[in-house]
């Protein structure tokens, strides 16, 4: 390696290693965000629904299935609490995301087995979201569900739940 080449190697290197460390960084953001959106469903299927409003950034958004969308965490812990989250198990499926700096954009599609007014049901619709980064930990800015159909199963399932003092 000649003086002469030894700039233009250098500028190359850096180059590499900021295209390198921003796709690094890109990727562990999707990571993050699809270990939110699996949080979510989480807390949903252990019977803790009553928290999903710490997976929400502070002025968030919630627009479920055609009822008025509630903005604010606070708001969106009283909405969870009275939605019947906590009689529901949820899958969810192809989980997409895209990431730019600060902000993400994804989609997923929910498979639900709600149990409502003592019946069981089939849902599945898709979830649409928009995420921030606050201080290195992402959250939810906006989810919105469109609910494709929902069902009534033939057989009841909601016996079958173990539910934690939730009967």
């Amino acid at each position: 390696m000649t003086a002469t080449h030894a700039p233009v190697e250098l500028s190359a290197l850096h180059n590499t290693v900021t295209a390198l460390t921003e796709r690094v960084e890109r990727m562990e953001g999707i990571e993050a965000i699809r270990a939110l959106r699996a949080r979510y469903h989480e807390l949903v299927n252990e019977d803790a629904g009553n928290r999903l409003y710490e997976l929400f950034a502070p002025d968030a958004y919630v627009a479920y299935g055609g009822r008025p969308e509630v903005r604010g965490r606070d708001n969106i812990r009283a909405f969870f609490a009275s939605f019947p989250v906590q009689t529901a198990r949820q899958f969810i499926h192809s989980h997409v995301v895209q990431v730019q700096g600060d902000r993400g954009t994804g989609c997923s599609y929910l498979d639900g087995r709600p149990v409502k007014d003592g019946k069981s049901f089939y849902v599945v619709g898709r979830f649409d979201d928009e995420y921030i980064r606050l201080e290195g930990q992402w959250f939810f800015q906006r989810v919105t569900l469109s609910v494709h159909y929902m069902i009534e199963a033939s057989e009841r399932w909601d016996h079958l739940i173990p539910l934690q003092g939730v009967r």
